[in-house]
């Protein structure tokens, strides 16, 4: 910590009271650090975790009173009479509790820990009144390798406080992807309709241009090769069209492939599809 960022220094007095002056404070909610320096220690130094970590975080603005009690047991033994605050120290807590589990057990077990724990925070975050605190929690859960697995709750994290404004929730809004609202649904469905719309047009002018044509080329057979063609289009071979129209097999097959030259066609199959 750069001492350029210390805002208010006090000292405790022999009674181990302190106080600051909070008039130069802004007046909507932020969230302070303070630290308690051993004596002769730089006021800059930050130390975290462990039982020497020596700083805490509260909310507060130019109109907070604040007590902050503890004892020997320096800022891991504080209470703060603050609601708002008590959350916090519980929140701190639990990490603090995460950290300690954690020190001496396998990778696997500390995984479970640390989830469970998480999803633990992240409750209180999403049942919390205070906005600051709720946030703080969400930052204490490592949201950021939740947010794919549990997008929906962040949306409703989002829409909770969407009246919130302040730098820490414009800053968290970021890490979120942008939910793609009713209005963009509406757009992909209409594109749908119309892409529809206009191959089931284009299709059908098709089919009818196909039809016109094949009449068309119908109309070019002779009456016989008509005849013909509907024994065709009934599946009858050559020898049974031959029987039937009392003409020859060749004649048959000069009859047939001059339908198959007319009709643009090179098989049974595709006049036997010929509508």
């Amino acid at each position: 910590m750069s001492k350029s960022m210390i805002i208010a220094e006090t000292n405790i007095d022999d009674n181990g009271y302190f106080h600051f002056n909070t008039n130069y404070l802004p007046k909507e909610d932020n969230l302070y650090r303070i630290h308690v320096s051993k004596k002769n220690a730089s006021p800059a130094s930050l130390i975290i975790g462990g039982k020497d970590e020596n700083h805490f975080f509260i909310v507060a603005n130019k109109n907070s009173h604040i007590e902050i009690m503890g004892n020997e047991g320096g800022v891991n033994s504080i209470s703060i009479d603050d609601e708002q605050n008590k959350i916090i120290r519980r929140i701190d807590d639990i990490v603090k509790y995460i950290d300690s589990t954690n020190f001496n057990e396998s990778r696997m077990k500390s995984e479970f820990v640390t989830k469970a724990f998480n999803e633990q925070i992240r409750k209180i975050a999403d049942t919390c009144s205070y906005p600051l605190a709720s946030l703080y929690a969400l930052h204490k859960s490592k949201f950021e390798t939740d947010i794919s697995n549990n997008i929906a709750f962040y949306y409703d994290f989002l829409n909770k406080w969407s009246k919130e404004d302040s730098n820490y929730f414009i800053e968290f809004q970021k890490k979120i992807p942008t939910r793609k609202g009713p209005i963009n649904n509406r757009i992909i469905i209409g594109i749908v309709i119309i892409i529809s719309f206009l191959l089931g047009f284009f299709l059908n002018k098709a089919l009818s241009k196909n039809t016109k044509v094949k009449t068309k080329l119908l109309k070019s057979l002779s009456v016989q090769e008509r005849k013909i063609f509907l024994l065709l289009k009934e599946g009858k071979s050559n020898k049974e069209i031959s029987d039937e129209c009392n003409i020859g097999l060749s004649t048959v097959k000069s009859h047939v492939s001059s339908i198959y030259s007319k009709l643009n066609v090179k098989s049974r199959k595709e006049v036997l599809d010929i509508e």
